[in-house]
């Protein structure tokens, strides 16, 4: 009952609540009456709203993961039935211009200088090389004044020669013979009379003339499996004295390569000569087998062989005439930059009359010649290159000999020179090489040399050099303009001086001498100079200088060399 009488009350009041609004409503109406308002718009209002903490934010819904399954794809080959691509391909058709290059198969060159110095030069050839091919060359110098009374040390050289080769597919015939004559003077007297050159003094000529000839064969294809090559050669050799010499030789070499990193090879040689001298007249045979097998494998480098060598020279004690000698080569470059060599060997080295005199022109009569037996020689040392211009290489070696030969005056005249040997001796050379290049404007190339020497029977290494040093440059300023300056240095050279004889307290018989008197030669310095000028490219001039720092240079004791020497001259081709 109370909850109803509630009930009654509320729906009354809101009953009468709308009543009483739309009366008022109703009132106004009637009334007709209109009131003024104001509206102020505020533009410059800013509404904001307070920044929601992102701890009441929702997890975004996340995918779920589905697991690991195997999946299955079937693949359906499709066939289509198309004509294979037909290629017609066409030449070219382009005319390329080639480069004219102008051959000039001949070329003289001619000169003077001081010290009557006259020099004629020529050369001619043939520019086609298929199927002959020829050439022919000439050369005279001479120096009609010498550092010594004047004309009294004259010196000449001249050459002729000619070389010819026949091409065919495979192979090539080839040959050639020169001949030489050069003219020395035995100027090399006491050194007193140096000091007073209006002292007259005769001295005497010595003119050496040699006619080489040759002719071999070798194949053309120099990749294939095989290569070869055998020569057939001839010399005669004469001075103005009783020096003769006649050789025949006989040289064949073969080569065989693989597909793989191996190759070998074998190389075979004889050689007769019969020398004549004053005092000897022999026959000399020298017969050496050379096998090889090489093996390399990208920067690494093996060499094995052996050098077997048989030569009949007369020497006391002597077991047998042959000898073998291994051959092991090494080498390894772990980059451009740096590398390593090494060598274990020995050989025999074959000296003939011909080659003795060539290292010494004023070489005279001897009592024997013999061959130098390298029993071993133990080499090693390091090469590389950097900057793509320069490159280096160092080592040292140690070598055993017998009969190393030495150059020494001879008691019976001073002015010529014998051969002495020693017959154990043992060498240590170390040397250094550099190197440079810059393009083609300029060029480097030097050497150093230190040698130390230890002998057995001889009391110095008589002539030979204790140190070296050589550097040649080369520059090119301009494209027509080549100069050359080269610098060669040598120390430590001794003489063989007067023999000291020993005290026999007057009891008579054969002296032989105790020992000799040793002669420091002062050390040797040589400035070369050379310049070379086209002005235009069949003509051209050169100017030479030898000696430029006018060193008292003296390679041979009592041989002073000449001054500083100049010449000049023109070369042309046509």
């Amino acid at each position: 009952m109370k909850r109803l009488t509630l009930y009654s009350f509320i729906a009354g009041a809101f009953a009468c609540g709308i009543t009483s609004v739309s009366a008022q409503d109703q009132q106004q109406q009637k009334r007709g009456e209109v009131t003024d308002q104001e509206f102020v718009i505020r533009k410059d209002r800013v509404l904001t709203v307070p920044t929601q903490p992102r701890s009441f934010e929702r997890m975004p819904a996340l995918p779920q993961p589905k697991g690991l399954a195997d999946f299955n794809y079937s693949v359906t080959p499709f066939f289509l039935n198309l004509p294979a691509l037909k290629l017609q391909p066409t030449a070219l058709e382009k005319s390329y211009r080639q480069d004219k290059v102008t051959l000039y198969p001949g070329y003289i060159r001619a000169g003077y200088g001081n010290f009557a110095s006259p020099l004629l030069e020529g050369r001619y050839m043939s520019t086609n090389a298929d199927p002959l091919n020829y050439a022919l060359k000439f050369k005279h110098q001479s120096f009609g004044k010498g550092p010594v009374a004047g004309e009294e040390s004259a010196e000449s050289h001249t050459v002729f020669g000619a070389d010819g080769s026949y091409f065919t597919d495979l192979v090539e015939v080839f040959g050639g013979l020169s001949w030489g004559q050069d003219k020395y003077s035995f100027y090399g007297v006491d050194p007193m009379l140096f000091e007073n050159p209006d002292v007259p003094f005769e001295t005497s000529d010595n003119v050496l003339n040699n006619v080489q000839a040759k002719v071999g064969i070798r194949d053309i294809e120099k990749t294939g499996l095989f290569s070869y090559e055998g020569q057939l050669s001839f010399r005669n050799f004469k001075d103005s004295y009783a020096a003769k010499e006649n050789e025949v030789g006989i040289q064949a070499g073969g080569k065989v390569r693989t597909e793989s990193d191996w190759s070998g090879g074998v190389d075979l040689a004889y050689f007769h000569t019969n020398p004549n001298d004053v005092d000897y007249l022999e026959k000399r045979n020298y017969f050496s087998v050379r096998p090889r097998i090489s093996y390399n494998y990208e920067a690494f480098r093996f060499t094995a062989g052996l050098n077997v060598v048989s030569e009949n020279d007369s020497i006391a004690e002597k077991d047998n005439d042959s000898h073998i000698f291994p051959l092991l080569q090494a080498s390894y470059q772990f980059a451009d930059e740096f590398g390593f060599f090494a060598e274990f060997s020995g050989d025999v080295q074959r000296n003939t009359y011909f080659s003795f005199v060539n290292e010494n022109p004023f070489l005279g009569p001897s009592e024997q010649l013999l061959n130098t037996v390298n029993n071993y020689k133990i080499e090693g040392g390091i090469e590389g290159q950097f900057q793509e211009a320069f490159h280096y290489r160092a080592g040292i070696n140690v070598g055993r000999y017998n009969q190393l030969h030495f150059f020494a005056n001879s008691l019976a005249d001073s002015s010529r020179f014998e051969l002495v040997y020693d017959d154990k001796s043992t060498v240590v050379n170390v040397n250094a090489e550099l190197g440079f290049k810059i393009s083609e404007v300029y060029s480097l190339g030097s050497r150093l040399d230190l040698y130390q020497y230890e002998l057995n029977t001889q009391q110095e290494a008589w002539h030979r050099p204790v140190w070296e040093v050589r550097i040649n440059n080369q520059v090119t300023p301009v494209d027509r303009l080549l100069l050359q300056a080269n610098l060669n240095f040598m120390g430590g050279i001794k003489g063989r001086g007067t023999p000291i004889m020993p005290d026999l307290g007057g009891i008579g018989g054969i002296m032989v001498p105790e020992s000799y008197e040793v002669v420091n030669l002062k050390t040797i310095a040589d400035l070369q100079l050379k310049a070379d000028f086209k002005i235009t490219d069949q003509i051209s001039i050169f100017a030479e200088g030898n000696n430029i720092l006018n060193g008292k240079n003296t390679r041979w004791l009592n041989y002073p060399v000449r001054g500083i020497q100049l010449i000049g001259g023109a070369s042309f081709k046509f």
